[in-house]
């Protein structure tokens, strides 16, 4: 499962074909939110938005601190997303004795477990989407059950 939310994520940062010039173009907008775990703020979550439909871009990811918080980067470093239509996929990957996975290392690579439901962090199964309008928005909530 890790190596397939890896893949989306490579997904993303790997298909711009448009020019860096293109890319600078493309106006995004400061994008926050919100995700608890069965009402409970959780740091560590990785969110990561998915364009839909004829959203421009390739989507933005972001990780939750400590009291829930994300924000958006997009693919090249700048603080939000284009706006539009987004499927949401999320992760919360720890050690398997629940401690925290080290910064300086991929989950995968030191046999770190999702402890969300797989439905969350499957393209196409994940029941989340968000609309983020022109100007961004920080209000989006997500409470997963």
């Amino acid at each position: 499962m890790a190596a397939r939310i890896l893949c989306i994520i490579g997904l993303l940062f790997l298909s711009a074909c448009d020019s860096e010039t293109q890319r600078d173009e493309l106006k995004v907008f400061t994008t926050w939110g919100t995700v608890k775990i069965k009402g409970k703020a959780v740091p560590g979550v990785s969110v990561v938005f998915f364009p839909e439909g004829t959203t421009k871009g390739q989507g933005g990811r972001g990780t939750t601190d400590e009291s829930g918080k994300f924000m958006l980067k997009y693919q090249d470093g700048r603080d939000g997303v284009p706006p539009g239509n987004y499927s949401v996929l999320f992760e919360h990957f720890t050690m398997p004795d629940g401690s925290k996975v080290p910064e300086s290392e991929f989950p995968a690579d030191v046999g770190a477990i999702n402890q969300l439901p797989h439905k969350y962090s499957e393209f196409g199964s994940s029941p989340f989407k968000a609309t983020v309008p022109e100007g961004g928005t920080a209000d989006l909530e997500f409470d997963l059950k």
